[in-house]
Protein backbone atom coordinates (compact mmCIF):
# COMPACT_ATOMS: atom_id res chain seq x y z
CA UNK A 1 0.00 0.00 0.00
CA UNK A 2 1.12 3.47 -0.82
CA UNK A 3 0.36 6.44 0.95
CA UNK A 4 0.72 9.97 -0.46
CA UNK A 5 0.38 13.02 1.35
CA UNK A 6 0.61 16.49 -0.62
CA UNK A 7 2.36 19.48 0.92
CA UNK A 8 1.64 23.34 0.49
CA UNK A 9 -0.12 25.85 1.74
CA UNK A 10 -3.02 25.33 -0.68
CA UNK A 11 -3.17 21.50 0.45
CA UNK A 12 -5.51 20.20 2.60
CA UNK A 13 -4.87 19.11 6.34
CA UNK A 14 -2.69 16.30 6.49
CA UNK A 15 -5.63 14.11 8.59
CA UNK A 16 -8.39 14.61 5.77
CA UNK A 17 -5.59 13.29 3.20
CA UNK A 18 -4.96 10.59 5.76
CA UNK A 19 -8.60 9.74 6.57
CA UNK A 20 -9.10 10.00 2.49
CA UNK A 21 -6.96 6.75 2.63
CA UNK A 22 -8.53 4.72 5.04
CA UNK A 23 -5.76 5.99 7.87
CA UNK A 24 -5.87 8.51 10.71
CA UNK A 25 -3.41 10.38 13.33
CA UNK A 26 -5.76 10.21 16.05
CA UNK A 27 -4.66 12.74 18.98
CA UNK A 28 -1.65 13.64 17.40
CA UNK A 29 -3.59 15.31 14.15
CA UNK A 30 -3.22 18.45 15.92
CA UNK A 31 0.68 18.29 16.30
CA UNK A 32 1.10 16.97 12.98
CA UNK A 33 -0.67 19.87 11.15
CA UNK A 34 1.93 22.22 13.75
CA UNK A 35 4.55 21.10 12.44
CA UNK A 36 3.67 20.72 8.54
CA UNK A 37 2.32 24.48 8.61
CA UNK A 38 5.98 25.37 10.65
CA UNK A 39 7.87 23.68 7.61
CA UNK A 40 5.71 25.37 4.99
CA UNK A 41 6.42 28.68 6.28
CA UNK A 42 9.71 28.78 6.74
CA UNK A 43 9.76 27.63 3.10
CA UNK A 44 7.52 30.01 1.84
CA UNK A 45 9.55 33.14 3.81
CA UNK A 46 12.72 32.29 2.50
CA UNK A 47 14.19 30.37 5.89
CA UNK A 48 14.94 27.17 4.00
CA UNK A 49 16.20 26.65 0.61
CA UNK A 50 14.22 24.70 -2.03
CA UNK A 51 16.78 21.70 -1.44
CA UNK A 52 16.75 21.90 2.25
CA UNK A 53 12.56 21.68 1.93
CA UNK A 54 12.61 19.03 -0.02
CA UNK A 55 14.76 17.26 2.62
CA UNK A 56 13.36 18.12 5.59
CA UNK A 57 10.12 16.90 3.74
CA UNK A 58 11.14 13.44 3.24
CA UNK A 59 12.24 13.59 7.01
CA UNK A 60 9.01 14.60 8.38
CA UNK A 61 7.14 11.82 5.95
CA UNK A 62 9.44 9.20 7.90
CA UNK A 63 9.92 10.62 11.60
CA UNK A 64 6.28 12.38 11.67
CA UNK A 65 3.55 10.94 9.19
CA UNK A 66 4.04 7.56 8.74
CA UNK A 67 5.26 6.98 12.74
CA UNK A 68 1.97 8.63 13.96
CA UNK A 69 -0.48 6.78 11.15
CA UNK A 70 -2.62 4.57 12.20
CA UNK A 71 -5.71 2.65 10.27
CA UNK A 72 -9.36 4.23 10.63
CA UNK A 73 -11.37 1.86 13.26
CA UNK A 74 -14.10 1.46 10.97
CA UNK A 75 -11.30 0.10 8.42
CA UNK A 76 -11.36 -3.46 10.07
CA UNK A 77 -7.56 -3.56 9.10
CA UNK A 78 -4.12 -4.63 10.96
CA UNK A 79 -1.53 -2.47 11.77
CA UNK A 80 -0.10 -2.29 8.52
CA UNK A 81 2.44 0.58 9.00
CA UNK A 82 5.28 -1.97 8.37
CA UNK A 83 3.76 -2.26 4.60
CA UNK A 84 2.95 1.50 3.84
CA UNK A 85 5.76 2.54 0.97
CA UNK A 86 6.79 6.08 1.22
CA UNK A 87 5.41 9.13 -1.35
CA UNK A 88 5.07 12.93 -1.07
CA UNK A 89 4.45 15.78 -2.99
CA UNK A 90 5.63 19.05 -2.75
CA UNK A 91 3.03 21.55 -4.13
CA UNK A 92 4.24 25.01 -4.72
Amino acid sequence: MTLEFHHGALCVSYEEQANAQGFTFGYMAEWVEKVGYGLVCAHIHGCITDGEYDKILRRFQTKILLKNIKPLESEGRDDERTSINRSYSRVS
